[in-house]
């Protein structure tokens, strides 16, 4: 058998095992009714709440957020009035979120060519509450194959918490299983 034919399998299963590593993409965003006004000062203090019905990955996810918030100098204070809700959801990639005025929250992801599972986007939401405040909300997901929501939780929170401080979203990229 010729040399050349030899190394096609060897290709192929590369190509199939690079198609669970590689870039992940994390979408983030800001909303409120006050984009401007309200917000965290890294001086006061902020609480950080369970949203109803969380359980053992919630815990975690409000570890990861509080880790997040500290690398900012942020001072978290149970008895503070600044609240702030973390929830976590995991839905398949291929359904939108569409607000009630058609606008998209969060866009359908479409497989790629040879992947061998489905895709599942994995989201953390922050709502920031204060006396006297509407609430705002800042955002963070990323859809993958194989990747775990327990894995992706710091890479969520790092990015909800960014855009809470910056007020806006965007989109980054980090190495990680897909």
């Amino acid at each position: 058998m010729p040399r050349t034919l030899c190394l096609v399998p060897l290709l192929l299963c590369g190509l199939a095992l690079s198609a669970c590593a590689g870039p992940v993409a994390t979408r983030s965003g800001f909303a409120g009714a006050d984009r401007t006004g309200f917000g965290i000062n890294a001086a006061d203090g902020v609480a950080i709440v369970a949203a109803p019905g969380s359980g053992e990955l919630s815990t975690a996810a409000r570890a990861a957020v509080a880790a997040a918030l500290s690398k900012r100098g942020q001072a978290i204070a149970a008895d503070s009035p600044l609240r702030l809700t973390v929830s976590l959801s995991e839905r398949s990639a291929d359904m939108a979120i569409v607000s009630d005025d058609g606008a998209t929250l969060s866009p359908a992801k479409r497989q790629r060519l040879l992947q061998n599972c489905t895709d599942r986007t994995q989201r953390l939401l922050l709502v920031l509450e204060g006396t006297d405040q509407p609430p705002v909300r800042a955002w963070a997901e990323e859809s993958h194959c194989h990747g775990t929501l327990d894995a992706s939780l710091p890479a969520l929170a790092a990015q909800a918490v960014d855009a809470l401080y910056r007020k806006e979203g965007g989109i980054t990229l980090r190495s990680g299983q897909d």
